[in-house]
């Protein structure tokens, strides 16, 4: 039986070693790294590898067995995520400057993003993320490993996406809203929470799973020009039961200009997701 709300995509890590990887850095590209047996990311020709620091950071990163995300953490030091947090970064056309702004990240996950706002001058930063059914023991969260090690002063809430209010949590200039749509049993009022928390003109950045008719590889097309949203009851959708719909383009779009977004930007399609800049109406 799974959990109403599950903003987490869940997927198998498998401890490699030696898997060459090519890491960005919002300010500059990292050198050629690896993944180490131990689970860390290491550029091999660091010279300070081997310091007390160093082992402290590696044994913090090893508490947990699967991360998500590729954080660099300082002297040479990547977490072993899953995913190019730097590809991604791109996609989603994050500004440079961000300064004296407040970010919400919704569905944050290892809190790459949060800390990627930080850097780029962020006045507030706090992510979201609803562990409830989550397989592993987030009292060793992957956020709160990396922020301890980063000094970072963004604030994590673990709760769910439907309670989010200005009473609450406050407002925000911007929202982060990335992978986690497709995982909530009620999307449009996690749309409207949303919007509720964001100030007037404020922009939301949108990665989602979405449908088409046909799909082959990376390309797809719809059929019709309707809009449909495909439902999964079960574990259809990659086999994994925290999966409930899939939205096909027009679809999405509607959702979000039903709910308060307006000045829908798509900023591309890779593969199955689909990523958007959208702003709350005046």
């Amino acid at each position: 039986m799974r959990n109403a709300v599950n903003p987490i995509e869940f997927s198998t890590f498998l401890w490699v070693a030696s898997i060459p990887v090519q890491t960005l850095s919002g300010t500059g590209r990292y050198d050629a790294v690896s993944v180490s047996s131990w689970g860390y990311i290491v550029r091999p020709d660091h010279p300070n590898t081997q310091s007390p620091r160093v082992d402290e950071i590696r044994a913090r990163v090893n508490r947990l067995p699967a991360w998500r995300h590729r954080i660099p953490l300082g002297h040479g030091i990547v977490t072993p995520g899953r995913e190019d947090s730097n590809v991604e970064l791109a996609r989603i056309d994050l500004p440079e400057d961000l300064t004296g702004l407040q970010i919400l990240d919704i569905g944050c996950s290892d809190g790459f993003f949060c800390f990627e706002c930080e850097k780029r001058g962020a006045a507030r930063v706090v992510g979201i993320e609803d562990f409830t059914s989550t397989p592993r023991n987030y009292g060793l969260s992957g956020f709160n490993i990396a922020s301890g090690i980063l000094g970072s002063s963004a604030k994590l809430i673990t709760d769910s996406v439907y309670r989010l209010s200005p009473e609450e949590v406050g407002t925000f200039d911007m929202v982060l809203f990335l992978n986690t749509l497709y995982h909530l049993k009620h999307p449009l009022l996690a749309l409207e929470r949303i919007g509720s928390v964001l100030e007037p003109n404020g922009v939301m950045l949108l990665k989602t799973y979405f449908h088409q008719d046909l799909r082959l590889k990376r390309w797809g097309l719809d059929l019709t020009k309707r809009p449909m949203m495909r439902f999964f009851p079960h574990d259809e959708l990659n086999r994994d039961s925290s999966n409930w719909w899939a939205p096909n383009r027009r679809c999405l779009e509607d959702m979000l200009r039903a709910t308060g977004f307006s000045e829908l930007v798509r900023l591309g399609t890779w593969g199955d997701r689909i990523y958007y800049r959208c702003a709350r109406a005046a």
